[in-house]
C-alpha cells in the first residue's frame, strides 16, 4: 500500500546523541579508507608506491591531505640541501652535491667570503715590496749576465776597430771611422775590408748566441717568476682555504672539489693579475664578478629552515616548474649562462619528502607528465631545456648531471581524473600503486556527528566567526544529510557548510550566527545560482510550458526530471503522454525514433514493454500500438527515472481512465513492476512543489509519488516541511507500480483469477478488455484479408 510521509519524515533530520569532539577530517569514517592508504603509502619505501587521493569536490581532499601529510612528516629528519658546483674539468657538466639541511647555506656563505678575500689577499701579496723585490732580483740577475756578455763582445769589437750599434732593427756590428763614428764597411780599402768583414761576422755570430742565451734567460726568468707567483698564491690560498677544507672537506664530494678549486685558481692566476692591472674600476669589477661566479656555490635547494620535511605543492606543474630550468643573462647583446644559473623544480624542492600535485593540472601538461614518469622510472631528475629541442644550443649552456630522486608523490583529484585519464595510461599503475579513496558520505553515527560538529566549530573559529550554538550545529548537520541526499548519512563535502557559514556570518554583520541568518544565506545562495531554473519556471507560469496541476486527463501524467548546471542542480516537471491504437508493434518510443533518447531511456521503454507483455500477454498476444513521448522536450532525454510515469500514461490510455494531474511521479521500474530508486528525488519533489505554487495556491490535494527506497532521500527545508505538516502538500512512497496506479486513478488494479482474467471494473480489467477488443478487430481484419486473397 502507498505510504504518505509526514513532516517529520521529510524535514531535515535532528541528530541527537553527540557531543562536539575535536578531530581531523581523516578521523571521519568517510575518510578512514583514504587515511589507511596514505599511512601505508608513506610507510612503504619502494619505487612505484606513490599515492592518488581521490574524492569529491569540497570534501577536504586537498586541504586536509596537506594537513595530514604535514603531521605525518613531523617525525622525519629534514631533507638534504643540494648544491651545484662548477666542474672545472668539464664546465658543461656541473656537479650536484647533497649536504645536510642547513650546511648548503653556510658553505655558500663561506665560499663567498673566500672568493672576496682571495682577490684582496692575492692583490696585497703581489703588490708587496718583498714580492716586487724578488721579481726585480730575478730580473736583474738575468740582465746582469746578458750585460756582461754584451760588454765582453763590445770590448772585443773595439779591439778590432768595430762597434756594436743599436738600431731599430736590433744590434749591428759596424767599423768605426777615425773620429769614432760608424763607417760603412764598403768604404774601407782592401785588404783591411776583408779582415774587418770576417771579424764582424765572427762577432755577429757571437751576438746571435748572446741573443739566444738572453731569450733562454728570459724564459727561465718567466718560469722563476711563475713559480714564485704560484708559491706565493699557494700560500695565500692555503691560508684562506684550509679552514674551509677543515670544516667542509669531510662531506662527500666537497673535499675533492675544494682541492680542485685551489688547483684551478693556481692555473688561472692571470685572471686575478688582469684584475689588479685593470685600467678602470668597471673592468676590475667584471674580473671580480667572473672570479666570484667561477668559485661560487649554487645553493640549488635550501632546506636550512625546515626541521622536518614539509609537503610541497606545485600549483602549476609545467615541465620547467617540475623538472627545473636554466636561466640566461644578457651580456653585450648575447645570452650567456653557467652552472650558477641552474634553477630547481618542484621535484628538487620536494626531494626527500612529499610532492603534492593536483591531478587536473597535471593532466593538461603532457610533456610534464611524460617527464615525471621518466623521473620516477629512473629515480633521477634531469634538467633538460625542452624549449630548445631541435634548436641551436647556446654556447656554454650547461647540461647538469642528474640528481638522485627519492620522494613520495601524492596526486589529488576527483574520481573523474583517476578513472578517465590517468587509469588509461599503462604507466600510471606502475608509478601510483596506492589509491586513497574518500567516500562521498558517511554513516550519521555518534562518533561521526561529534567529529563533524567539532570540525564545523573549529572552522568557524578559524574564519573568525566565533562559536556556534548547538541549534545552529544541529541545523548544519541536517544540511550535511541533505547534501548526502540520505537521512541516515552525512556528506563528506563539509567545505560546502564552511562556505555557508561564511555567507551567514556576512549577513550577521560579525555577530553570533543565528538560524535565521543560516537559512537566509542558503536562500540567497540558491537565488544566485538558480537563474536558469527560474527562467524555466517562467515558461510554466506564462503557459509556454504546458503543465496541469489540477484535474484529470487520460494518457497524460506529470513526470519529473533533473538538470545539472554544474554549480546548481534542480528538478523540472515534464509532461509524458501516451496514445494507444490498434496494431501489433507494442510501445513506440518517439524519443528513440527521433534520436533524442539515450540508451538508458530506450532500455526503460523495453523494460516497460516486458512488464506489459508479462501481465497482459499470457493468453493472447499484445495487440496494440502505443506511442509515448516527453512533450515539449527539445534537448534529448536520458535515464530510466520516468519508467513509472510512462507506464501510468500507457495504462491510462489503454484503460481509458484519466490520471490525476495534481500529482507527479518519479521512479524506475523493473519487468516485475517493482519500484526502483532514482537519483535527484529531492530536487524533483521541490520542482513540482514550486510548480504548483507558481500555478496558484496549493489545493491541499497536490503531491508527488516516489519509490519507497527513496524515502531516506526525502530531506526538505522549512517551506515543504510546513506544507506537509499543514496538509497542503503530500508525498507518497510506493513499492510497486500498481500502488502508483491506484493513487493516480482512484481505482484498484485488480487481481487475476485462475484463468488470468482481471475483474471487469478494475483498472487492469479495463486494459485487458481493450486489448481483447484490439485483438479481435485485428483477427477479423486479418481473416478478411486472407479470404480476400484466397483463390476462388
Amino acid at each position: 500500500m502507498p505510504v504518505e510521509r509526514n513532516a517529520q519524515e521529510i524535514g531535515l533530520p535532528r541528530f541527537e546523541g553527540w557531543r562536539t569532539r575535536n578531530g581531523s577530517v581523516f578521523d571521519l569514517t568517510s575518510h578512514t579508507r583514504a587515511r589507511e592508504a596514505l599511512e601505508f603509502g608513506l610507510d612503504i619505501n619502494q619505487p612505484g608506491f606513490n599515492i592518488f587521493v581521490l574524492g569529491a569536490d569540497n570534501s577536504g581532499r586537498m586541504t586536509q591531505t596537506l594537513a595530514f601529510l604535514k603531521t605525518a612528516l613531523e617525525a622525519q629528519p629534514a631533507p638534504n640541501d643540494w648544491v651545484y658546483l662548477n666542474n672545472f674539468l668539464r664546465p658543461h657538466r656541473p656537479k650536484p652535491c647533497a649536504l645536510p639541511a642547513g650546511v648548503g647555506r653556510t658553505f655558500r656563505s663561506r665560499m663567498k667570503v673566500f672568493t672576496a678575500n682571495l682577490h684582496d689577499a692575492l692583490e696585497a701579496a703581489f703588490e708587496s715590496e718583498e714580492y716586487q723585490g724578488q721579481v726585480e732580483t730575478i730580473g736583474e740577475e738575468a740582465q746582469e749576465t746578458i750585460r756582461e756578455e754584451m760588454e765582453k763582445l763590445g770590448k772585443e769589437a773595439a779591439e778590432s776597430d768595430l762597434a756594436l750599434l743599436r738600431t731599430e732593427e736590433g744590434v749591428m756590428v759596424t767599423p768605426l771611422g777615425p773620429e769614432g763614428q760608424p763607417l760603412p764597411i764598403d768604404d774601407i780599402e782592401e785588404p783591411r775590408q776583408a779582415e774587418l768583414r770576417d771579424k764582424a761576422n765572427e762577432i755577429a755570430d757571437a751576438l746571435k748566441e748572446v741573443h739566444r742565451e738572453a731569450a733562454q734567460r728570459q724564459m727561465e726568468t718567466a718560469a722563476q717568476i711563475e713559480n714564485l707567483d704560484r708559491d706565493l698564491a699557494d700560500a695565500v690560498i692555503s691560508d684562506l682555504l684550509e679552514p674551509v677544507i677543515k670544516d667542509y672537506g669531510t662531506y662527500p664530494g666537497l673535499g675533492r672539489w675544494l682541492t680542485m678549486v685551489k688547483a684551478d685558481i693556481l692555473d688561472n692566476l692571470g685572471v686575478f693579475q688582469a684584475a689588479f692591472n685593470a685600467e678602470n674600476e668597471d673592468t676590475e669589477t667584471l674580473y671580480r664578478d667572473e672570479v666570484e661566479r667561477r668559485y661560487s656555490v649554487n645553493l640549488f635547494v635550501d632546506n636550512g629552515d625546515m626541521p622536518c620535511p614539509e609537503p610541497i605543492i606545485e600549483a602549476n606543474p609545467t615541465f620547467e616548474n617540475l623538472m627545473g630550468f636554466i636561466e640566461y643573462r644578457s651580456l653585450g647583446g648575447e645570452l650567456t649562462t653557467d652552472f650558477s644559473m641552474i634553477r630547481p623544480g618542484a621535484l628538487h624542492r620536494a626531494n626527500g619528502g612529499v610532492l603534492v600535485l593536483r591531478a587536473e593540472s597535471l593532466a593538461g601538461q603532457a610533456e610534464a607528465w611524460d617527464a615525471l614518469k621518466g623521473a620516477l622510472r629512473d629515480c633521477k631528475i634531469r634538467i633538460e631545456e625542452r624549449h630548445r629541442k631541435n634548436g641551436v644550443r647556446v654556447a656554454g649552456s650547461p647540461t647538469p648531471k642528474a640528481i638522485p630522486l627519492n620522494l613520495k608523490i601524492v596526486l589529488v583529484g576527483t574520481p573523474h581524473w583517476y578513472y578517465t585519464f590517468f587509469s588509461h595510461d599503462p604507466d600510471f599503475r606502475n608509478h601510483f600503486k596506492v589509491k586513497a579513496d574518500i567516500d562521498p558520505d558517511m554513516e550519521a553515527s555518534s562518533a561521526n556527528l561529534s567529529i563533524y560538529a567539532g570540525l564545523l566549530r573549529n572552522s568557524a573559529k578559524e574564519l573568525g566567526i566565533g562559536s556556534l550554538k548547538r541549534p545552529v550545529l544541529l541545523r548544519l548537520l541536517g544540511k550535511a544529510a541533505r547534501y548526502a541526499e540520505d537521512r541516515s548519512r552525512l556528506s563528506a563535502r563539509y567545505e560546502l557548510l564552511n562556505d555557508l557559514l561564511v555567507e551567514a556570518s556576512q549577513l550577521s554583520k560579525g555577530k553570533q550566527i543565528t538560524l535565521t541568518a543560516l537559512e537566509k544565506a542558503d536562500t540567497m545562495r540558491r537565488r544566485r545560482n538558480a537563474r536558469v531554473e527560474d527562467r524555466m519556471m517562467e515558461q510554466v507560469t506564462t503557459g509556454k510550458q504546458l503543465i496541469d496541476v489540477e484535474g484529470a486527463k487520460v494518457g497524460q501524467v506529470n513526470a519529473l526530471t533533473i538538470l545539472d548546471m554544474g554549480d546548481h542542480s534542480f528538478g523540472n516537471v515534464a509532461r509524458v503522454t501516451s496514445r494507444a491504437s490498434i496494431g501489433r508493434k507494442g510501445l513506440i518510443n518517439i524519443e528513440h525514433q527521433s534520436d533524442m533518447g539515450g540508451p538508458l531511456q530506450q532500455k526503460s521503454v523495453l523494460v516497460l514493454q516486458g512488464y506489459l507483455t508479462g501481465v497482459f500477454a499470457r493468453q493472447i498476444p499484445v495487440a496494440f500500438n502505443c506511442t509515448i513521448t516527453f512533450e515539449q522536450s527539445y534537448s534529448g532525454v536520458e535515464g530510466d527515472s520516468a519508467t513509472m510515469a510512462e507506464l501510468l500514461a500507457v495504462i491510462s490510455d489503454l484503460a481509458g481512465v484519466p490520471l490525476r494531474q495534481d500529482m507527479a511521479v518519479t521512479g524506475s521500474a523493473n519487468q516485475l513492476g517493482h519500484a526502483q530508486p532514482v537519483g535527484g528525488v529531492r530536487e524533483k519533489v521541490e520542482a513540482y512543489f514550486h510548480t504548483c505554487q507558481a500555478k496558484g495556491k496549493l489545493s491541499g490535494k497536490q503531491g508527488v509519488v516516489v519509490p519507497e527506497a527513496n524515502a531516506v532521500n526525502l530531506l526538505f527545508d522549512k517551506d515543504i516541511e510546513q506544507a506537509i505538516a499543514d496538509g497542503r502538500f503530500h508525498i507518497w512512497t510506493v513499492t510497486h507500480v500498481n500502488e502508483a496506479l491506484t493513487l493516480f486513478t482512484d481505482l484498484e488494479v485488480g487481481e487475476p483469477d485462475k484463468k488470468g482474467d482481471y475483474p471487469a471494473d478494475s483498472l487492469y480489467g479495463r486494459v485487458q478488455k481493450r486489448l481483447a477488443q484490439f485483438d479481435q478487430i485485428l483477427q477479423q481484419r486479418e481473416t478478411a484479408l486472407v479470404n480476400k486473397n484466397r483463390p476462388q
